[in-house]
C-alpha cells in the first residue's frame, strides 16, 4: 500500500500531517531552501513531486515569481488541504496542484527541474527506475532533477533520538525517532509526535513509515542509468542532475 492509501486510513501521513511543519527540523529546511535557491534562479517551470504540506512550494513560488509555473505532484488528500490551504494565502503564486502521484501525474509543458524532497525512500528498486525514466523525460535539455542525500545510506538501525521542535502558544511540540532495520535494504522509521505543557505530556501518537535505503553510490549509478549528469554546483547533502 502506497503513503497516500495509508494516509487515507489513517496511517502514516494522516498521523504525521498535524505535526508537519511543526516538527520539520530547521537545519535541514533551511539546508533544503538554500540549494533551491542556489540551483534554480531563473527556472520558468518546475514540478516539485510530494510537496506534502507545501513548505518548498511556497519558496520555489517566492523565489521564481509569478511569471514561473510550478506543478505540485501530491497524492495524499490530508497533506494537499494543508497544501492547498497555504498557497491559498498567496495571492501571486502560480501553483497548480495536481492529485496524481509521482507515477501517473501528466504535465504538458518542459520542465526546467524537477525537485523531489523527502520522497524517495518510499520507492523500490523497480519503482524508481519508472521514475527517473518519467521525469527524465519531462525535463527540458539542461533541467535539473534535484533531491536530498538519503538517510541512513546502509539498512542499519539508528538509535532513539528526539528531535527538537517548537513551540505553538501554550503547547511544545517534538519528536522521538528511531529506524529499525527489516531488511537488506528495508528500514522502518517510528517516529512518535508529543505535545507538552510544559512538563506534563499531553498527547503522543506513532507513525511508523518503511522505506528503502538508498546509497549516494546506487543514485549514482541509477541516474546515470538514464542519461542524467552530475551538476557539481550542488551544495553538501544535495544530489542535482542535469538532462544533457
Amino acid at each position: 500500500m502506497n503513503e497516500a492509501a495509508r494516509a487515507d486510513d489513517g496511517l502514516g501521513y494522516a498521523v504525521n500531517a498535524p505535526y508537519y511543519d511543526l516538527i520539520f527540523p530547521a537545519p535541514i529546511r533551511d539546508m533544503l531552501n538554500a540549494a533551491l535557491h542556489e540551483l534554480l534562479p531563473g527556472a520558468r517551470a518546475v514540478a516539485e513531486i510530494g510537496p506534502g504540506t507545501g513548505t518548498f512550494t511556497e519558496s520555489l513560488a517566492g523565489l521564481l515569481g509569478p511569471d514561473a509555473e510550478i506543478f505540485a505532484v501530491e497524492p495524499a488528500r490530508i497533506m494537499r488541504a494543508a497544501l492547498m490551504s497555504r498557497l491559498s494565502r498567496l495571492p501571486d503564486a502560480n501553483v497548480t496542484v495536481l492529485p496524481e502521484d509521482a507515477l501517473t501525474a501528466r504535465i504538458d509543458v518542459e520542465l526546467d527541474a524537477v525537485v523531489l524532497f523527502n520522497l524517495i525512500m518510499h520507492f523500490d528498486e523497480e519503482a524508481r527506475a519508472r521514475l527517473w525514466q518519467k521525469w527524465t523525460s519531462a525535463l527540458r535539455p539542461g533541467g535539473l532533477l534535484v533531491m536530498e542525500a538519503q538517510f541512513p545510506q546502509t539498512a542499519a538501525a539508528v538509535p532513539t533520538t528526539v528531535v527538537p521542535g517548537r513551540a505553538l502558544g501554550r503547547h511544545w511540540y517534538d519528536t522521538v525517532s528511531r529506524a529499525d532495520v527489516i531488511g537488506d535494504t528495508m528500514i522502518r522509521w517510528v517516529m512518535t509526535y508529543r505535545t507538552w505543557e510544559n512538563t506534563r505530556l499531553l498527547q503522543e501518537e506513532t507513525a511508523e513509515f518503511d522505506c528503502h535505503v538508498i546509497s549516494d553510490e546506487l543514485l549514482e549509478k541509477e541516474l546515470s542509468a538514464v542519461g542524467l549528469v552530475r551538476d557539481d554546483r550542488a551544495p553538501k547533502g544535495i544530489h542535482a542532475w542535469r538532462r544533457p
